[in-house]
């Protein structure tokens, strides 16, 4: 959350979409800095289902009666699953094992690509939710030594496993994909390195 202000004036998107999330001082400061720039803010709960640009997105979590504790927490987050064409991407944000469990037999997870949750901790790609969503890529967003030790052996030997094309920010740098309704293509920018 931190670094989404700087994300909002950098990119001017015409909206914001957010889940269930409790007061807190970079909540509230990232509110109105949406309300200073115009960006319009949105908040989705599961089971809503819209079209976004020729995409279809359906909203996993949180649950439309979810109550967020006094604190943030890692299941407050709102989970996407966009999907256009034959190709799809699950948007996990830092969604841990107990989301993933509920968002379980609601629909076909199944995604081409898989942004892993909070940082590939510990905490979440639970065995059952990796196996629902069978991605043939993943791309774990984690700081280059990070003081949490993310992503963790764990999750990469369950990718690994899996046989899943994982791409991490930590040693790969900003990674871009490209979904075309036919195809994923991959590619760490800083190498040019693309993939399909």
């Amino acid at each position: 959350m931190g670094g989404m202000a700087a994300v909002l004036r950098n990119f001017r998107p015409n909206e914001m979409w957010v889940g269930t999330n409790p007061p807190s001082p970079e909540y509230d400061a990232l509110l109105r800095e949406a309300a200073k720039l115009g960006v319009a803010v949105r908040q989705h709960a599961a089971g809503e289902h819209f079209e976004f640009g020729g995409a279809d997105v359906a909203v996993l979590a949180p649950e439309r009666d979810y109550r967020p504790g006094t604190q943030a927490a890692n299941d407050d987050s709102l989970v996407l699953h966009m999907a256009y064409g034959q190709t799809s991407v699950m948007l996990e944000g830092d969604a841990e094992t107990s989301s993933e469990m509920r968002m379980l037999g609601e629909r076909d997870l199944s995604s081409t690509l898989l942004k892993v949750g909070h940082h590939g901790s510990a905490t979440s790609t639970s065995p059952a939710f990796l196996n629902a969503v069978a991605p043939r890529f993943a791309i774990i967003s984690a700081g280059r030594h990070n003081s949490y030790g993310h992503p963790r052996r764990g999750t990469l030997e369950k990718l690994g496993d899996a046989r899943v094309a994982t791409f991490r920010t930590d040693t790969m740098g900003a990674t871009s994909f490209y979904l075309d309704g036919t195809r994923v293509t991959a590619g760490t920018l800083a190498t040019a390195d693309w993939q399909k």
